[in-house]
């Protein structure tokens, strides 16, 4: 029987990312998409930062990027912090062929259509696949790209358990807003536990969603667009999705003998702002490069997988210090954010959400007497 040195399951950002850079270090690579065409089949709001896509290998080309924006994030009083750096709201079915393209010109197999019904195991250990057609394939290293309700994480037994975020956007046309080049995100109790978001992709169309801790995101939405009828007024929806995040920081299992997790079905997603597209990608690019090692040593052991967590080290602390963030900002009033506002500049903002120099932001905090109590002390 034919046997691959890595079977990736999943066709998202993760996965494409993890059999790209596998098939580039020489390894043999065949990566199965439960559905019928390598496409953004889980809703998104497609922004993310240039970055991206020199993570990836891939060119920003037109097509790809439907827009480059700055960031405004509005307080509940109205007052916002302008992120004048540059991301891209991008066009993530163009994007994900683009990773499937280079994956399969780098020498990886890509069936679609494929949708795997559990992992192999001998001796205790993951050795391959079975799909729902009933074929068998023997691989030394399974790679789970395959969400957050991963089949692969239950059937290799594996707890990837973390918590989630349900989310609803809707595509929408005639949004009026002051600049096309500028997105925006709420925060506040009118998305609890969450954030809102206005993504234009051009002129004409933007991302508008919500995500929200505990109740209907949708219900939220709604209310959200009724009370901005400045923006709205003229706006129809021409597109809907849900979809849910994994915002509680990484699984608490990603990694077996013979398998491991990567993206949203290890909690690779950055909390405070539920980004995954780049994190994903990374991960991707971190687990070859350690099947690739493992594969040298001959050894594919939970133990040998594990120095994942050394290439993936630098994500692995952004998670953690994003998540650390959250936690603070969830318990924070309006009063508070829009206090927040008041002091913060657009470096802060940036590194709080992302987890980057959090201690830097609470030093700053220190000198605020409120803040300092409710924000800098559970920083540091």
């Amino acid at each position: 029987m034919e046997e691959w040195d890595v079977i990736v399951v999943g066709g998202g950002p993760a996965g494409l990312s993890a059999a790209k850079f596998s098939a580039e270090l020489g390894l043999k690579v065949i990566l199965l998409e439960a559905y019928s065409d390598i496409r953004a089949w889980k809703p998104c709001g497609e922004g993310t930062s240039k970055t991206t896509f020199e993570t990836a290998g891939i060119e920003p080309k037109p097509g790809i990027v439907s827009n480059e924006l700055s960031m405004k994030v509005y307080a509940p009083s109205g007052k916002y912090v302008e992120i004048p750096l540059h991301g891209y709201v991008i066009n993530k079915d163009l994007f994900l062929l683009e990773l499937a393209k280079k994956a399969y010109l780098a020498g990886a197999e890509i069936r679609v259509g494929e949708r795997v019904e559990s992992v192999l195991k001998e001796n205790g250990r993951v050795c391959g696949v079975k799909t729902a057609k009933g074929e068998t394939l023997r691989g030394k290293v399974v790679v789970g790209a395959d969400g957050y309700n991963s089949t692969v994480a239950k059937s290799s037994g594996l707890d990837n358990r973390t918590e989630l975020i349900p989310t609803y956007q809707y595509k929408m046309v005639g949004v009026e807003l002051d600049s096309y080049n500028s997105g925006r995100i709420y925060v506040g109790s009118m998305a609890p536990g969450g954030y809102a978001w206005i993504f234009p992709k051009d002129d004409q169309v933007a991302n508008v969603g919500i995500g929200v801790r505990p109740g209907s995101p949708k219900l939220y939405l709604d209310k959200f667009i009724k009370e901005r009828p400045e923006i709205f007024r003229k706006a129809k929806i021409i597109g809907v999705g849900g979809y849910v995040v994994p915002i509680g920081g990484l699984a608490r299992e990603y990694i077996g003998d013979g398998v491991i997790l990567i993206g949203d079905a290890a909690g690779m997603v950055i909390p405070f702002t539920g980004a995954g597209i780049h994190s994903s990608i990374a991960a991707g690019k971190a687990v070859s490069r350690t099947i690739a090692e493992a594969l040298e040593k001959g050894d594919t052991s939970k133990r040998a997988l594990s120095s994942f967590e050394r290439e993936y080290e630098g994500w692995i602390k952004r998670i953690r210090d994003s998540l650390r963030a959250m936690r603070v900002f969830e318990r924070l009033s309006d009063n508070d954010l829009n206090e927040l506002a008041n002091v913060l500049d657009y470096e802060d903002v940036i590194n709080l959400a992302n987890g980057i120099e959090i201690g830097k932001v609470a030093m700053k905090l220190m000198k605020h007497p409120i803040l300092a109590t409710k924000v800098a002390r559970a920083l540091l």
